[in-house]
C-alpha cells in the first residue's frame, strides 16, 4: 500500500469517527452549564481522555492494516481465518496497555484537578490534554510509519539493530534517511496526522458531562476509585494472574500474522527493554530457570558437544572448550590465515548470476569455480557488529563492545589460540577502529594491532574513501602489503578484515568498470524498490566481487599463495531489495562462505563437492581452522563444526540463525534447535561468571 494512501485512510478513519462520536453543540444540552461538582468535572475530563484512547486504537489498527496488506498474503490469510477472533482480540489488548499508558499522566492530571474548586479548571485541562494527545498521538503515527519501512528493509520488527541507527551521528542518520526513504512524503503525512488530530481535538475538548442530581461527594469518590481500577486492568493488558506477555504474539501458526499483532510502540519497548538488559548480571540458577534447563548437567547432555578439554576449571569450560592434540597429519609449517569479513555478500545475488546476460561475479568468477564455495551458510546474527562479535567471541549478549565488560580479556577470542601458537594477530578494516569501540575492545580480545581507514589511507598511494570508509579495492591492497610485509619475519599471520564499500550510501571510487547492470538485473521477479535503488545495491554487490577477486589474483600470484588460508563470508544477507514474496525463504539470512587452501592443503574435487553443500554459520569457522593453525596442547572455543573434516557425516551438519534453523532435512533441524539453545545456554553461563568475577 503506498503510503499517501494509508494517510488518507488514516485521516477519512478518524474523520468518520469523529462526526459520530461527537455532537454539535446544538445537540449537547447544558454544554455551557457551570460545572458544579467533581463528578461532572471527573466524568467530562475521562470521557474526553477516553475519545483520544480511540484516536489511538484508530492509529494502531490502520499501521496493522498496512502491515498485513504489505506483507501478509491473501492466501495466508484465508488458511488462518479460525484464528482471527483470537488475532483481534490479542490485538486489542496489546493497543489498549500502549494507549493506557500514554494516557496515564493525564488520567493523574484529571482526578487531581476536578477536586479543585475553579470552574476554568475543566476547560484548561481540556486545552493541556489536546495539545499533549496531538503530540504523542503524531509520534505513534510516525513511529508506526518508521517500523513500517524498517521491517519493509530488515524483514524484521523493531528490534536491537534499531538503535544502532540512532548510534550513526545525526548527519550519517540523516544522510541514510534521506537517501533510502521518501522522507518528503513521510513529513507531509506526519503534518496531515497532526493537524487532523488537533482538529479532531478541539471538538473533543468541547464536550461535556452535564451536572446530575445524583453527582454527589459520594458518586465522585466512587468514580474516583472506578478509574484507577478500570486503568491498572487496561495497563496489565489481562484480568488474569499474569499480565500481558510476548507470549500472547503467538495466535497462529503463521509467524507472519503472528509479528503484526503487537504495536509498534510495545515493540520499541521491548527492543529497548532488550538492549538495557542485555548485560544483567544474572547467577547460574536464573540462566537455567529462563532458558528451560534444570541442571547444568541437562545443558551439557542436550548441548551434544565431545568434550575433549580436561583442564577445564568446571563443566561448562570443559565442555565448549576443545584442546588441540593430532596435529602431525599436516606439514609442520602453521600457515597464515586471514578471515574476510564481507559485508553484505549475499548467497542469493551469487545465485542470480548469469555470466553472458548478468555478470554479478566479474573477476571473482574464476576462483569460486577452482575453489571451495559454500552457500547452505547463514550469518549467527543480523546485523555488523553482532555478526563480528559473535564470529570473535560467540557472544550471546548483543552490544558486547559498548558494554563495561568490554575490557575483560577473553579466551573464547578467535584471536586466543592465534596468539598462543605463535601468530601475529591483526584486525584491519576500511573503517575507523573507533567504530563500535572495536578498538578498545579488540586489543583486549588478543589481537596486537587494530587498522582502520587512516592507516589504509596512509599506507597506499593514491588511495580514497567513501563515507563510511577505505573503499574495499585500497583495503585489500593493504591487506596484501602487510601480510607480505610480515612473511619477511617467517611469524605466521592471522589477520581479520571487514570490508564496507557494500553498503549505503553506495559510494565508489573515481573511475571503476562493472559490468552494466542489464534488464535481467531490472526486471528480476525477485528484487524490489525503485531502479535507482537497484543499480546501487547492484554496483555494489560487483563492486565487493571485483574487489575480492582482483585480490585473490594478486595472492595467488605471490609467494602468499604456498601458505596462506583465506576464509570470505558475509557478515549477513543484503537488505532492501530482495522480496521475499518470490525469492525462497531459505534464502533469508544465507551468506557465502569462500575458502582458498593451499596446495599442500588441497581438497580433491569429490572432497570438494561433498564439503560444498554442508550446512554451517559463524559458530564453524574456529574449528574449521583450529586443525590447520594452532599448537598441540592449546584451548580453543568449540561450539561448532570443522566443516572441512572429511570423515564426518554431511547429515549431521546443520546451520544456524538466531531467527532460523537449516539442515539436511527436518528431524535434523528440530534436533538441532534443542542443540543450539544448549550451546546458547553454556556460552550464556560462561560469560556470566566472567563478567561477575569481573566485578568482585
Amino acid at each position: 500500500m503506498d503510503i499517501r494512501m494509508i494517510f488518507s485512510s488514516l485521516a477519512q478513519a478518524i474523520k468518520n469517527t469523529a462526526s459520530h462520536i461527537m455532537p454539535k453543540s446544538a445537540d449537547r444540552p447544558g454544554c455551557d452549564e457551570k460545572l458544579q461538582s467533581p463528578t461532572s468535572k471527573l466524568a467530562t475530563l475521562y470521557l474526553q481522555i477516553w475519545m483520544y484512547q480511540i484516536v489511538g486504537l484508530i492509529i494502531f489498527a490502520t499501521a496493522r492494516i498496512a502491515f498485513i496488506n504489505k506483507f501478509v498474503t491473501i492466501g495466508e490469510l484465508s488458511e488462518n481465518i479460525e484464528n482471527m477472533p483470537m488475532f483481534l482480540f490479542n490485538s486489542f489488548r496489546f493497543d489498549i496497555q500502549s494507549i493506557s499508558y500514554i494516557s496515564l499522566p493525564m488520567i493523574i492530571a484529571a482526578l487531581i484537578v476536578s477536586f479543585i474548586k475553579k470552574e476554568s479548571i475543566t476547560k484548561q485541562m481540556s486545552k493541556v490534554m489536546r495539545h499533549y494527545f496531538a503530540v504523542i498521538l503524531t509520534l505513534i503515527a510516525l513511529l508506526s510509519i518508521a517500523e513500517f519501512y524498517y521491517y519493509d528493509n530488515f524483514e524484521t520488527r523493531y528490534n536491537i539493530v534499531f538503535f544502532d541507527f540512532l548510534d550513526e551521528g545525526p548527519i550519517g542518520l540523516l544522510k541514510t534517511m534521506w537517501e533510502d526513504y521518501p522522507i518528503i512524503s513521510i513529513m507531509m503525512g506526519v503534518i496531515v496526522i497532526y493537524f487532523t488530530i488537533n482538529i479532531i481535538g478541539c471538538h473533543i475538548s468541547r464536550m461535556r458531562i452535564r451536572q446530575r442530581s445524583w453527582m454527589g461527594k459520594t458518586s465522585a469518590i466512587t468514580f474516583a476509585l472506578l478509574i484507577p481500577v478500570v486503568t491498572f486492568i487496561f495497563l496489565r493488558g489481562s484480568v488474569t494472574l499474569y499480565t500481558l506477555q510476548v507470549e500472547a504474539f503467538e495466535v497462529t501458526p503463521n509467524p507472519d500474522i503472528n509479528k503484526t499483532v503487537p504495536n509498534s510502540l510495545y515493540i520499541l519497548k521491548k527492543a529497548y527493554k532488550e538492549r538495557i538488559n542485555s548485560f544483567k548480571l544474572n547467577n547460574d540458577a536464573e540462566i537455567l530457570s529462563e532458558n528451560g534447563y534444570k541442571s547444568i548437567d541437562d545443558v551439557v547432555s542436550a548441548a551434544n558437544l565431545k568434550q575433549n578439554n580436561p583442564n577445564g576449571t568446571d563443566l561448562v569450560e570443559r565442555t565448549i572448550f576443545n584442546i588441540m592434540e593430532h596435529r602431525d597429519s599436516f606439514p609442520p609449517e602453521r600457515p597464515n590465515v586471514l578471515l574476510i569479513m564481507n559485508e553484505s555478500w549475499s548467497s542469493f545475488l551469487l545465485h542470480m548470476d548469469k555470466e553472458e546476460e548478468l555478470d554479478l561475479l566479474c573477476s571473482l568468477r574464476s576462483h569460486l569455480e577452482e575453489d571451495l564455495l559454500m552457500q547452505n551458510i547463514q550469518s549467527v546474527e543480523n546485523g555488523t557488529i553482532y555478526s563480528i562479535e559473535s564470529t570473535i567471541l560467540a557472544m550471546p549478549y548483543p552490544h558486547y563492545f559498548q558494554s563495561r565488560f568490554r575490557f575483560v580479556n577473553l579466551e573464547s577470542s578467535i584471536a586466543y589460540p592465534f596468539h598462543m601458537s605463535g601468530y601475529d594477530t591483526r584486525f584491519i578494516s576500511g573503517a575507523d577502529p573507533t567504530w563500535e569501540n572495536l578498538n578498545e575492545a579488540l586489543k583486549e580480545q588478543y589481537f596486537k594491532r587494530i587498522d582502520g581507514r587512516q592507516q589504509i589511507l596512509h599506507s597506499i598511494k593514491g588511495s580514497s574513501t567513501s563515507q563510511i570508509g577505505a573503499y574495499d579495492e585500497f583495503l585489500y591492497e593493504y591487506i596484501l602489503k602487510e601480510m607480505e610485509q610480515a612473511a619477511k619475519n617467517g611469524t605466521p599471520q592471522f589477520f581479520m578484515a571487514l570490508t564496507t564499500t557494500n553498503h549505503p550510501p553506495f559510494e565508489f571510487p573515481d573511475g571503476i568498470h562493472l559490468p552494466p547492470l542489464t534488464n535481467e538485473w531490472y526486471n528480476s521477479q525477485y528484487l524490489k524498490g525503485e531502479d535507482d535503488v537497484k543499480k546501487k545495491y547492484g554496483l555494489g554487490a560487483q563492486y565487493s566481487n571485483k574487489c575480492l577477486g582482483d585480490f585473490m589474483r594478486d595472492l595467488k600470484q605471490s609467494a602468499l599463495a604456498d601458505n596462506t588460508i583465506v576464509i570470505a563470508i558475509g557478515d549477513h544477507n543484503v537488505r532492501s531489495i530482495l522480496d521475499f514474496n518470490t525469492v525462497p525463504e531459505r534464502y533469508r539470512y544465507n551468506v557465502p562462505m569462500y575458502i582458498y587452501l593451499p596446495p599442500k592443503y588441497a581438497l580433491n574435487l569429490e572432497q570438494k563437492q561433498k564439503i560444498s553443500k554442508r550446512y554451517g554459520c559463524h559458530y564453524d569457522i574456529l574449528p574449521t581452522i583450529a586443525r590447520y593453525a594452532f599448537k598441540d596442547g592449546i584451548k580453543y572455543l568449540n561450539i561448532g563444526q570443522d566443516l572441512l573434516d572429511t570423515e564426518n557425516d554431511d547429515n549431521s551438519y546443520f546451520s544456524y540463525n538466531v531467527n532460523k534453523i537449516q539442515a539436511t532435512d527436518e528431524t535434523t533441524e528440530t534436533k538441532s534447535k534443542e542443540t543450539m539453545r544448549a550451546r546458547t545456554t553454556l556460552m550464556k553461563l560462561y560469560y556470566q561468571r566472567i563478567f561477575r568475577n569481573s566485578e568482585e
